[in-house]
């Protein structure tokens, strides 16, 4: 008679599971989860920023390139700028070196003894 009844003494036979350490592997778990997901989305965040400097903000445009090239050479060469008036341009680093001619001729002659 005693034979059908079941005790809860073997092991894998207890009708109630421990809710603590389910609950510890559950929370364990989502944290784990949690962690993860953030990890993504700092990665995913951090190629696009890096994408997004490379692609578009390091990338001159072809329109920038060409003024900047027209701009550079009209500064790198002699030419009128009204033919009629006799005003013409010189070259910036012609015009700078006259500028500091200019400026050390008036400090030499401040300077000249009186």
């Amino acid at each position: 008679m005693h034979d059908d009844v079941r005790t809860a003494d073997t092991p894998g036979d207890d009708p109630d599971p421990r809710p603590t350490p389910t609950f510890l592997v559950a929370g364990v778990g989502v944290a784990l989860l949690v962690v993860i997901v953030l990890l993504l989305e700092v990665l995913y965040h951090r190629t696009a920023a890096a994408e997004l400097q490379r692609k578009v903000i390091a990338e001159q445009p072809l329109e920038l390139r060409a003024v900047e090239a027209e701009q550079l050479e009209q500064l790198s060469r002699y030419r009128w700028v009204d033919e009629a008036a006799g005003r013409a341009a010189i070259p910036i680093e012609r015009a700078m070196d006259l500028v500091v001619d200019e400026a050390n001729r008036s400090r030499r002659a401040a300077a000249a003894p009186r």
